[in-house]
């Protein structure tokens, strides 16, 4: 069996509301009571397990031989709860503990009540444990053992399959699938993979497959933005009998009842390895039941699980193991999810790209404006014209935009002015954003209150939050604070006390030119959460905005 410790996989970290959250609460205290065959266990030992529903039949399998040995600790009896649950309303469950969620732009949901948490869970993969793990860093017991694996698969019908000419699916096969995307002859399906471990690694393969390099940025949002979302795993493999290449597990692809499924393991491979892992704050009798009910799955018969399409911890089979679909009785190569950077990054890449946001963007307009970036270059404000217009295909037509316009002595005796109100991006505002742009100017002074115009954005984007959304402040600035009054402390101080973690204002700045001062930029991006960029080089300045946008969700 494979086993990690908080030293290792433990250690790495990141929408489920309250209706969701209650729901598991309810269906997890209604569970079935597996007891032995001498009658009921009232009063003792409780442990109750929360299983992925697609290896819940084989964990309950094996946990009424366990219960029918009559087990006890210290004389009590064991009371045996399996209960099938989704791995992202259990993550919301266990996150919302601690007050805090595990997808991002959603709100925290309620905290539950100790009953409805489980003694032990056994989500998919380990990525949920290091996305809980991003709120609550102790939220697991140290061992984690992997009950069974099944590798993350493309499932396409044997046409689909047969054009890809590969037995699986690696960058040479991503740029064929999205070459016929592009063409209108097929559709990527997926779960959301924000509440689908698979969906997650397949968005993974495409952001490595795609983004090469930082200019392919831009092709990786189209790609994201090409997915067919599916509800469900059932609703999804019947896309994938329907033509589509969907992003699935071997094991669906086993258990589907459409027969003429193909599945073409991911190269490099992910593998889902459904770990035990015990909540943490148990008592030490439900601890020890745990363990006996871990070391039962360790060593009894895998035919429970291997029938039902799922492989052992070491990616092996056993004479029950299904096969064909493309897949054989070989030894699969078991690679979990389980990296937090990768996990945070191809998160905040597919919420940056596919969910909509709440963005107010405030453009420099001081007379420095008028010189170029780099000698013998466009003028920075020009530059800035460009990347503004461009930038707005980046946002769907749900997201939301407004315009502000800052330097000193600006109509209405302010240092910032707004050009266009935060409204959502249809095509009239969309209009509106890009005349504006368009008709900038630089004004006739080169002195700017940055602060004063920061915290009033900042106040400003929060007063009319929008949950589910990635609400930003977005600075295009070339140089720093000139304007006396506030200091940085100050904003840093009004900055903070400003914040509100269940309304989280982000702040991202983009210096351009070689006058910025950076660290400037950087404190006043760390007090909020966001980022900041320097740019020197005209041409990068569209990627750079990508990848502020990106980073910053």
């Amino acid at each position: 069996m494979q086993e990690r410790q908080r030293s290792g996989l433990l250690r790495t970290p990141v929408i489920v509301v309250a209706v969701a959250v209650a729901l598991v609460a309810v269906a997890l205290v209604t569970v079935r009571v597996v007891n032995g065959a001498g009658g009921s266990c009232s009063g003792g030992v409780r442990l109750l397990v929360a299983a992925a529903p697609e290896i819940e039949p084989a964990v309950r399998e094996v946990a009424d031989r366990f219960a029918a040995g009559k087990p006890e600790v210290g004389g009590d009896c064991v009371q045996v709860q399996v209960k099938a649950a989704d791995s992202a309303d259990v993550a919301g469950l266990l996150a919302a503990r601690a007050g805090g969620g595990v997808v991002p732009g959603a709100s925290a949901a309620p905290s539950p009540a100790p009953g409805d948490v489980p003694t032990v869970w056994i989500p998919d993969s380990s990525a949920w444990l290091t996305r809980v793990q991003g709120v609550d860093r102790e939220a697991f017991d140290a061992q984690v053992t992997s009950v069974a694996v099944s590798p993350v698969v493309f499932a396409a019908s044997e046409p689909v399959a047969t054009a890809l000419g590969s037995h699986t699916v690696g960058a040479a096969q991503v740029g064929t699938l999205l070459g016929k995307v592009s063409a209108k002859q097929l559709q990527i399906g997926s779960v959301d993979p924000r509440r689908s471990t698979a969906g997650l690694a397949g968005a993974g393969l495409l952001y490595d497959s795609i983004v090469t390099d930082p200019k392919k940025l831009v092709d990786m949002v189209r790609a994201y933005r090409s997915i067919a979302l599916a509800a469900d795993q059932p609703t999804l493999l019947k896309n994938a009998a329907g033509g589509q290449a969907v992003i699935t597990s071997e094991q669906q692809v086993l258990a589907a009842p459409a027969g003429d499924l193909v599945a073409l393991p991911l190269d490099p491979a992910v593998t889902l390895d459904y770990p035990f892992a015990v909540v943490a704050g148990q008592p030490p009798a439900s601890l020890a039941a745990a363990e006996m009910l871990r070391a039962t799955l360790a060593n009894a018969d895998r035919g429970a699980f291997a029938r039902r399409g799922f492989r052992g911890a070491d990616g092996s089979t056993g004479a029950t193991f299904p096969t064909g679909h493309g897949v054989s009785q070989g030894e699969s190569q078991v690679r979990p999810l389980s990296d937090e950077r990768k996990i945070t990054d191809v998160l905040g890449y597919w919420n940056a790209t596919t969910a909509p946001s709440r963005v107010l963007t405030l453009v420099d307009v001081t007379s420095s404006m008028n010189r170029p970036i780099v000698k013998g270059g466009p003028a920075r404000l020009e530059v800035l014209r460009k990347t503004a217009t461009d930038g707005l295909g980046l946002f769907t037509d749900d997201s939301e935009l407004g315009l502000w316009a800052y330097a000193s002595g600006l109509p209405g005796g302010k240092d910032y002015q707004q050009v266009v109100p935060v409204s959502q991006l249809n095509k009239g505002q969309r209009a509106r954003l890009t005349s504006a742009v368009a008709a900038a100017k630089a004004a006739p002074t080169d002195v700017c209150g940055l602060y004063d115009t920061v915290l009033a954005a900042y106040q400003s984007l929060k007063e009319g939050y929008k949950e589910g959304r990635s609400n930003t402040v977005v600075v295009f600035t070339d140089g720093s604070n000139s304007k006396s009054g506030m200091s940085l402390e100050t904003l840093q101080l009004e900055l903070e006390r400003a914040t509100d973690p269940t309304r989280p204002v982000r702040v991202v700045l983009l210096g351009i030119g070689p006058d910025v001062h950076k660290e400037e930029l950087d404190a006043i991006a760390a007090t909020t959460g966001g980022r900041a960029f320097v740019v020197q080089d005209p041409e990068q300045i569209g990627n750079i905005f990508l990848q502020a946008l990106i980073r910053s969700s």
